[in-house]
């Protein structure tokens, strides 16, 4: 990395002024300074890109001098030099936060190729955060993560709803865990209700006695136990938000209601007589089919075209294993601050394990592994070994995913189908397919050319 600004500190004068010539003379922008205090004073005012620091000093301890600037900026880099070279030493310095330990005298080889290695890793760091900046986007203090295409629309939508003053009711569709109710806060977080009650109501637990007096409230009498009058989740969002989380499992008698609802914008409680306006965005969430339910007579199909006015489809996080590198970053993160822990790391080889695994629990299945990872083992970066059984690998005696038939197959053939469907899984992404397929790209290159399908791609 050239044109670096190192800071050199060390007492010694004919090393120090060594050091920065051989420094400046590989293009990069050195200074030499005798004590802790004069590189601290340097430092404050115009930080370094890397430190070269003496362990012995005229006015301290080199590793006191190191927590200072780690203080001052945690990235930084700092190479030790000592001509004592105790382990008990090297081990203290790398623990406060040194990069390396250097013996004198100093082999320039070695020391030059240090320092390439700690500025090149210092770059990758770099863009590894602008990395996670940009598959995030941020609404108000409510995070979605991601880099698919497919959360791209979802993070655009998201904008263009919260645009709208008084937008129509929104119905997000997904498995179970792929974060829709992230997206319904995401929505209302962007938009001009975010100073507004945002209310969320699982359908799923509402007792079907009750589902009608939780929504809309009741008055004093209207059944036995009902000694005074309640107000409904839609009163007390009155100017916010409501999210109907699994709209699905809404009972029929509900649903009658919550349609008059959205059609006036007034309801009454139960057992009440006078009609009550509030002003809430409706937001809606469903893991079932909802078109089947209709079929089934299950779900009204008015009700149906009502909620679905504006559709959010997340795809499930099998579709998009693209996400799980930015999504177990953002974990991660969040997780070891949560727990008060150092910030840990993730091996490559564990990535891909992560992006090869189904997850049949989405995105909240991945949240609960790293978790758990975090919480049982110390070791950083997170390894292969420390992931669960499942997530490695099918274990002995597991039921077998593809059965060959009697007659058996043309491989060819079945090997021809699949690459088609991962690609047209990861939208003609060939990086994305052959994570998929866990083949690497050249490999798919290679199958694509096999069976005359790279002019398709």
């Amino acid at each position: 990395m050239a044109n670096a600004r190192i800071y050199v500190c060390d007492d010694e004068l004919l090393i120090r002024l060594w050091l920065v010539d051989h420094l400046q003379a590989r293009g990069h922008e050195a200074e030499g300074f005798e004590t802790g205090m004069e590189l601290l004073e340097a430092f404050s005012r115009d930080p370094a890109d890397l430190v070269l620091l003496d362990l012995k000093l005229p006015d301290g301890s080199g590793v006191d001098f190191l927590v200072q600037l780690k203080e001052r900026d945690p990235s930084v880099p700092v190479l030790m030099v000592t001509a004592f070279g105790e382990v008990e030493t090297a081990v203290a310095a790398v623990r406060a936060g040194a990069q390396q330990f250097l013996e004198k005298p100093i082999d320039l080889p070695e020391l030059f190729l240090l320092i390439d290695q700690a500025l090149e890793s210092q770059r990758l760091l770099g863009e590894l955060d602008r990395y996670r900046e940009g598959h995030r986007w941020q609404f108000s203090g409510v995070t979605l993560v991601g880099r698919s295409p497919s959360m791209r629309m979802v993070a655009e939508m998201i904008t263009r709803i919260g645009e709208k003053g008084n937008p129509a009711t929104v119905l997000i569709r997904g498995e179970s865990g792929t974060g829709k109710d992230v997206v319904a806060r995401a929505i209302h977080a962007r938009g001009p209700r975010n100073e507004k009650p945002f209310i969320s109501v699982n359908c799923t637990v509402l007792p079907d006695n009750l589902v009608e007096s939780e929504l809309f409230g009741h008055e004093a009498g209207a059944y036995t136990d009902a000694k005074q009058a309640k107000r409904g989740l839609l009163e007390l969002a009155d100017g916010g938000t409501v999210f109907l989380d699994e709209i699905g499992d809404l009972p029929k008698p509900a649903q009658a209601k919550l349609l008059e609802f959205l059609e006036t914008h007034h309801f009454r409680r139960v057992g009440g007589v006078r009609d009550i306006v509030v002003d809430v965005h409706v937001v809606t969430a469903t893991n079932r089919n909802l078109e089947e339910a209709v079929k089934n007579k299950d779900f009204r199909e008015d009700l149906f075209y009502r909620l679905n006015v504006i559709p959010v489809d997340l795809p499930p996080l099998r579709y998009r294993p693209e996400d799980i590198a930015a999504l177990a970053r953002h974990f991660i993160d969040s997780l070891c601050d949560e727990m008060s822990i150092p910030r840990r790391g993730l091996c490559p080889d564990a990535l891909r394990v992560l992006e090869a695994y189904s997850w049949p629990g989405n995105v909240r299945e991945l949240r609960n592994v790293l978790e758990r990872l975090l919480l049982l083992h110390d070791e950083d970066p997170i390894a292969v070994a420390h992931l669960p059984p499942e997530v490695q690998g099918a274990e002995p005696g597991e039921e077998r995913t593809f059965v060959l038939p009697p007659d058996g197959v043309e491989l060819d053939r079945v090997e021809k189908q699949f690459i088609l469907q991962a690609l047209e899984r990861c939208g003609g992404n060939k990086s994305g397919a052959a994570r998929l397929l866990g083949i690497s790209r050249d490999t798919l290159r290679y199958r694509l050319e096999k069976h005359d399908l790279e002019a398709n791609f």
